[in-house]
């Protein structure tokens, strides 16, 4: 049973409202990396986990079972005098802009995928309440210039808006001191090439958001040539209404011969493991924001092949949105590219440090949120 003082807020200067692992995905894994960075710092927050049970004491507090009844009262009775909303949910943004305005809180919103770009296309009532919201908060934490440029076009001052890519990297010990779940390691042994995905069943515009559809073409295309190929798709936020889909996919491979060749893994756990195992990555999107999990396998030096759906990090290799042909040959380079190249692993397993330039970048992110705070260190 939890105590009535876990529940309350404490005294912090800085309250974060978003997701904490488990399950780790790419918005769950930046605010788990962002309240590391914190500590280090010294930035006093408590985070309110609106996406599982998951608790640190101290720290995180989750409001999982009861988000809607939390989000009501923090609105009204919420103690920290900063806030920063991490969803791209636009009730999140009109929450925020409530904080701002009603209760005259510092707030900064994060904008992490590409679903305002959409609404400015085909939803501009949407598009309209968003702007009226993020024009009511202190900053606007854009992980893309394509997003901070919509925020712009929403009316929003250029000097409220911050773009900061997505991605932060692992702590050093975070590389090799997790690894992949059994389930992962038993499809895993004996595979090579090993290529790997992530995401989750969601659609855009009628179409498979993550590509996972096109993973198991790709297997079928490139079993010939590859008879000991691996591709595991490690999935989160799996629900109920997932696992048909999943099912539909899992035929569909077993019909083209490739079930052996593929594993849409829906067990928790972390995706670094996997990820720095492998001798690629793919990010078949259709729409997307920063990705982080692409800005990760860049980080660790594995080759990455993603869609030209959206802007794409220097360093990967783009194939054209939606295009099976163009995605097999993409990884077909890629692959004959990394068997030059054995030194690569070596890299993607020694914990590599940041660039000057993602040093820099954190450097502006954790200074944003302190400023937000009140300069608390």
């Amino acid at each position: 049973m939890k105590s009535a003082s876990r529940d309350r807020p404490g005294p912090g200067r800085l309250a974060i409202i978003g997701p904490y692992p488990p399950p780790s995905g790419g918005v769950s894994t930046h605010v788990e990396r962002l309240c590391h960075l914190l500590d280090r710092r010294g930035i006093d927050y408590r985070l309110y986990n609106l996406g599982s049970d998951s608790e640190r004491a101290g720290a995180v507090v989750s409001v999982f079972r009861r988000r809607r009844r939390f989000l009501l009262a923090y609105a009204a009775f919420g103690r920290e005098p900063a806030v920063y909303v991490v969803s791209p949910r636009l009730s999140s943004w009109v929450f925020a802009a409530l904080l701002a305005a009603g209760r005259g809180k510092r707030v900064a919103v994060r904008i992490q995928n590409a679903r305002l770009i959409d609404w400015q296309r085909a939803h501009p009532f949407r598009s309209r309440i968003a702007g009226a919201a993020l024009r009511r908060v202190s900053a606007v934490v854009c992980v893309s210039r394509g997003i901070a440029d919509a925020v712009a076009r929403l009316g929003v001052e250029s000097e409220r808006i911050a773009w900061l890519p997505g991605f932060l990297p692992p702590a050093p010990p975070a590389i090799g001191a997790d690894a992949p779940t059994p389930a992962a390691a038993a499809f895993l042994a004996g595979k090579h090439p090993v290529i790997a995905a992530n995401g989750k069943v969601a659609f855009f515009r009628g179409q498979d958001l993550y590509g996972l559809d096109m993973l198991v073409e790709l297997a079928a295309r490139l079993r010939p040539d590859h008879p000991r190929l691996g591709i595991i798709a490690c999935l989160y936020d799996i629900g109920s209404d997932a696992e048909p889909y999943l099912d539909a996919l899992r035929a569909k491979a077993r019909a083209l011969g490739a079930a052996d060749r593929t594993l849409f893994h829906t067990q928790p756990g972390p995706f670094v493991p996997v990820l720095a195992g492998a001798d690629l990555f793919v990010r078949p999107t259709n729409t997307d924001g920063d990705a982080s999990s692409l800005r990760e396998a860049i980080f660790l030096g594995v080759p990455a092949v993603a869609s030209d759906a959206a802007e794409r990090p220097a360093g990967a290799a783009l194939f054209r949105n939606r295009d099976v042909d163009d995605l097999v040959d993409a990884v077909r380079r890629a692959l004959v590219a990394g068997a030059r190249d054995p030194a690569r692993r070596t890299k993607a397993t020694s914990a590599p440090a940041a660039s000057s330039a993602d040093q820099e970048r954190i450097e502006a992110y954790l200074e944003l949120l302190a400023d937000l705070a009140g300069g608390a260190r």
